[in-house]
């Protein structure tokens, strides 16, 4: 029952924030019509933005969809020489051999 209400809420907050989305191009339309400046988004809309991210949010972490990263599974399988070879860092043209030619001289 619980994964039921989750997802009821990710439905409500994602549509919370579409009309929060629409609500902002039609205030930014009104004030284009009206010749007014863009001093920022209405205290309501923001609001409005604020409950949708937090709904959304409350049906995710409640949806049981998450599952839990266990990296000592994946730890286990690898030495840890395995883990310091980085073939892409590897620089053969540095200045380590021309230090050589004027220590040996």
């Amino acid at each position: 029952m619980k994964k039921g209400i989750a997802k009821i809420f990710c439905i409500i907050g994602i549509s919370i924030f579409l009309h929060t989305v629409y609500s902002a191009l039609q205030h930014r339309k009104y004030l284009r019509l009206t010749d007014q400046p863009f001093e920022g988004v209405p205290f309501d809309i923001v609001v409005e933005c604020i409950i949708s991210l937090f709904l959304f949010a409350w049906g995710i972490i409640n949806s049981q969809f998450l599952i839990p990263i266990k990296a000592s599974t994946h730890l286990a399988k690898k030495s840890f020489d395995s883990y310091d070879y980085r073939p892409n860092f590897t620089v053969f043209n540095h200045r380590g051999k021309y230090l050589n030619e004027i220590l040996n001289k």
